[in-house]
């Protein structure tokens, strides 16, 4: 296992250092990369598909088809589609045995549920979901878009990185350390103006009754008298990210993390304020995810303005690479 981290450390340290992580125009765009001549060796990724219970170990390539196609809609453009397969890729060999990385269960690479990893569904499945009038057409060009950045991962400093992402952030993007409280180089807030197009981008008011909210933050362990929730001094955020998110609130004398809340109350996002009316909560929220990394719906908005797989991963990854698992 040490062997395989060591091996990969080396490859992707030289391919950072020869600069096949994509050359740069006087602009600072990045150009395509050259594809290496011999094919990449075949790798397996053992994941617990939650369905139906069990390991299926499949090709690495296979895998992210799947991913792709569960965790994008397919009607994306082309190249956010590939700046997806990469990220895809990317987290896939974070987390393999293989590479010495960090797998979720011990008979297990990845699992499919997004709660745990990323998204992943059979072929067959995929396509019973879109439909016989769609299955075929989004299905090769889900894989097209995989085979075009076959064994393409990102890096920094000669090392995958951390390849999160999420569906909307609704204005600008969330810093890892505001998330989860660690400071990461290249997961930094950054504008993101593209996603306007989201169906989560405007504001939407859900109210929860107030019975749901105490019983629903009882779950994370804030033992919480519905009587007490009608005072609204009872439940205030008490910390604010500065791209408006909640990063904390205090209930009763009780500190939560932004991300508990939210879980808790089955908000999309943390990018939320609420008041109360009557027996309710009011929640408005915007966005959808954690706001960390690339904006699933902002990378299609920055394809349809021409930029290209290797635009959007530098745009939302700023100081990475993109680079080849293996080359000759």
């Amino acid at each position: 296992m040490k062997k395989a981290v060591l091996f990969l450390l080396f490859i992707a340290g030289l391919l950072v250092g020869l600069g096949t992580g994509g050359q740069m125009t006087d602009g600072g765009a990045l150009l395509p990369l050259p594809r290496p001549s011999k094919g990449l060796p075949f790798l397996r990724i053992d994941v617990y598909y939650v369905p139906q219970g069990k390991v299926i170990s499949l090709d690495l390539e296979e895998y992210v088809k799947g991913v792709v196609a569960s965790e994008m809609p397919p009607t994306f453009h082309y190249e956010a589609l590939k700046a997806q397969a990469i990220l895809a890729r990317t987290y896939a060999i974070r987390k393999m045995k293989i590479f010495g990385g960090t797998p979720s269960r011990p008979d297990a690479d990845v699992v499919s549920d997004p709660n745990v990893d990323q998204a992943w569904a059979s072929e067959s499945e995929i396509k019973k979901k879109w439909g016989i009038l769609f299955a075929w057409r989004y299905w090769a060009k889900v894989c097209r878009a995989v085979e075009e950045t076959n064994g393409l991962v990102l890096a920094y400093n000669g090392m995958p990185a951390e390849a999160v992402y999420h569906s909307t952030s609704a204005g600008p993007t969330e810093s890892a350390v505001d998330v989860w409280g660690r400071d990461v180089p290249y997961l930094k807030s950054v504008p993101c103006d593209f996603c306007s197009h989201s169906p989560y981008y405007n504001p939407v008011t859900v109210k929860i009754p107030v019975a749901t909210v105490a019983k629903n933050l009882s779950s994370v362990g804030i033992a919480v008298p519905v009587a007490r929730l009608v005072d609204a001094s009872f439940m205030v955020p008490t910390e604010i990210s500065p791209t408006g998110r909640v990063k904390e609130v205090t209930v009763s004398g009780t500190k939560i993390r932004g991300l508990e809340f939210r879980k808790a109350l089955g908000l999309k996002s943390t990018k939320i304020y609420w008041e109360l009316s009557g027996e309710d909560l009011v929640v408005t929220v915007r966005g959808y995810g954690h706001g960390v990394g690339m904006c699933q719906y902002g990378a299609d908005g920055l394809a349809r303005l021409g930029k290209t797989y290797l635009d959007i991963l530098s745009y939302y990854y700023p100081g990475t690479q993109v680079v080849y698992i293996f080359d000759e």
